[in-house]
């Protein structure tokens, strides 16, 4: 399935886009979610580290299915207090 994920913080401040599309399995895991956009990061792929995947709800673990539908995000680590 085709999803479209949204990217914010230092993602899109690296000139990555506001959105990424990835080509995932059925029924698969956020861990695997992370392991195409690896792929689909390329050079970039550095910068996926320490990201989430969420949905319109919450933020997936890395065993949470990604839901076929609806919103999907990736978000970088933040820092400060």
């Amino acid at each position: 399935m085709k999803r479209t994920i949204e990217l914010y913080g230092r993602l899109r401040d690296a000139g990555l886009g506001t959105t990424a599309t990835v080509d995932l399995p059925a029924r698969c895991t956020a861990r695997v979610a992370l392991g195409a956009l690896r792929l689909a990061f390329n050079k970039k792929a550095g910068l996926l580290t320490g990201c989430v995947l969420a949905d319109g709800d919450s933020v997936l673990a890395s065993s949470d299915s990604v839901p076929a539908k609806g919103r999907l995000a990736l978000l970088p680590p933040v820092c400060g207090g």
